[in-house]
């Protein structure tokens, strides 16, 4: 019987915020925020498939709270789009600073 995700570790929630398509999603709107999800689609449909995308703002907006959805005023009227959670911008900056040091030290041969 498989263990659920939360019974795996102490930072089973980390782990699952830095998956690949959740982490390409949070780049994306570290960089410019708040974007629709048809934005969102258009510049990751190349690297994931929309079932992909469409599971991955689920997860991020409901399951982790991550993302908070907001009303984005388009031409063609309101859409859907979604901003970072405040809290978690400066976390994921805290990561990336991280990976650049570990990378540091893994490729310094002593």
């Amino acid at each position: 019987m498989p263990k659920k995700e939360r019974d795996n570790d102490s930072i089973w929630a980390v782990r699952k915020l830095m998956s690949k398509p959740n982490y390409a999603v949070l780049k994306l709107l570290l960089v410019k925020s708040p974007r629709t999800t048809r934005e969102l689609y258009v510049l990751l449909g190349k690297k994931f498939t929309r079932k992909t995308l469409i599971i991955t703002l689920r997860s991020l907006s409901m399951d982790l709270n991550v993302l908070q959805p907001t009303h984005i005023r388009t031409e063609r009227g309101y859409d859907l789009g979604y901003n970072i959670n405040p809290k978690l911008k400066e976390m994921i900056k805290a990561i990336e600073k991280y990976e650049k040091m570990v990378e540091s030290i893994t490729n310094s041969k002593s």
